[in-house]
């Protein structure tokens, strides 16, 4: 599916759908205990859907859950898959997940090199991968640069086991603040760990979540940085989004800094926080803890004056598209000057843009993005694969228009 985007400015307000990363997580939680959770918000995405689905096709919870293969499909959904291969060693017999798109090729060999030497089977094929055997208790060393999603993925399981455990992490832990999401959330369903040091997490075993009834779910720092660009490069007034939470360890959180480091006007109001059209100036951005930042930030820095570097980026080669090529392809499609590096983008901003076709690539932050960048250009942006917003945001061209946006 296409969309047509004409030049337009957003303002108004938003209530920020129900955060992702948390929903993944939450749903998780809640699917553990024996009692029953209410979760609200809980944004039915496709990624999320994929959560729900293999927590029901796996058994979570149920004493008399189904033994033999089982078969997950996680959609294109990289928290889901990771976060469930370590529940997935229950000694009940093999499971095999299934993913889509580009999802297989993205990094398991973090939890490869940890759980064969311990007797699991592994075994990739194509789209398909299917382990068995049953997780230890012990210590468990791994890399924190691959992606944290392995270190939740470890800290949802091994609570569960009778024996402690020790997660070790033998380098920079990139995403830091989506493991405290986990550690928080569990922490709501009694479930808990603690830093030994910067590097060391030390996880009780014979820990039994328990459904605190009802539980609420934050909104979606990562979904608000497309409206916090979009409100800074407007003209039409300020927007406003609410159901943020200001103290979230969501690690996108660090867009309000970033922009503001680069000249945007962001208030906490009474209403929520508000954004109003401001100058942009370039910036230097690493973003190593935030990389799902970059899509949007990069059309931040294309609607900025002067030279903006980003680095710290190399991991979103392997996401649901290359995104640094992609982005980089998409602007440059409008007339923006886009550089790429290993790890990351060189983006001269100020020069005017215009209207062009360019490629979603399947990916919805891709997607969100360019329809963004649509208020820098003098004419229309044709966006392909538009449909990709459903991964994360299904209401999103909804949001859009109900902001001035004009799509078709």
């Amino acid at each position: 599916m296409q969309k047509t985007v004409s030049p337009a400015s957003l303002c108004g307000t938003l209530d920020v759908i129900p955060s992702k990363s948390a929903s993944h997580r939450a749903v998780m939680m809640a699917a553990l205990c024996k009692e029953d959770t209410r979760l609200a918000p809980l944004q039915r995405s496709r990624d999320i859907e994929a959560t729900l689905a293999c927590a029901a096709a796996l058994g979570l919870g149920q004493h008399d859950a189904p033994q033999g293969l089982r078969t997950l499909d996680c959609g294109e959904s990289g928290s889901t898959l990771r976060f469930f291969i370590p529940l997935a060693l229950d000694g009940r017999g093999p499971v095999r997940f299934v993913g889509h798109g580009r999802l297989m090729q993205r990094p398991l060999s973090v939890y490869e090199q940890l759980f064969v030497p311990r007797g699991v089977r592994w075994a990739l094929s194509g789209d398909a991968l299917t382990v068995e055997g049953q997780l230890q208790s012990g210590e468990y060393a791994l890399r924190g640069d691959v992606s944290s999603q392995f270190i939740t993925g470890l800290l949802l399981a091994l609570p569960l086991l009778s024996g402690d455990s020790v997660i070790r992490i033998t380098t920079a832990l990139e995403s830091r603040g989506y493991v405290e999401l986990t550690r928080r959330i569990q922490a709501a369903f009694g479930v808990t760990s603690r830093w030994a040091d910067g590097h060391t997490l030390l996880v009780p075993g014979g820990q039994t979540p328990v459904s605190p009834g009802s539980f609420a779910i934050e909104g979606d720092w990562s979904h608000a940085a497309f409206y916090l660009v979009a409100g800074a490069l407007g003209k039409a007034g300020p927007l406003t989004l609410r159901r943020l939470c200001i103290d979230s360890t969501q690690g996108d959180r660090a867009i309000v800094p970033i922009l503001r480091g680069m000249g945007a006007r962001i208030e906490e109001t009474s209403q929520g926080l508000t954004v109003f059209p401001s100058a942009l100036h370039g910036a230097q951005v690493d973003v190593t803890q935030v990389p799902d930042l970059v899509p949007v930030l990069a059309v931040a820095m294309a609607g900025a004056q002067g030279e903006s570097r980003i680095t710290g980026a190399a991991r979103l080669r392997i996401k649901e598209s290359d995104r640094l090529s992609a982005i980089a392809s998409a602007l440059c499609a409008c007339g923006a000057q886009v550089r790429e590096l290993p790890d990351g983008l060189v983006i001269c901003g100020g020069q005017p843009l215009h209207g062009a076709a360019v490629d979603g690539c399947n990916d919805h932050r891709i997607v969100m993005a360019m329809a963004v960048a649509a208020a820098l250009c003098d004419g229309e942006i044709t966006i392909s694969d538009a449909e990709a917003v459903a991964k994360s945001a299904p209401a999103f061209w909804q949001e859009y228009a109900s902001l001035g946006g004009q799509a078709r």
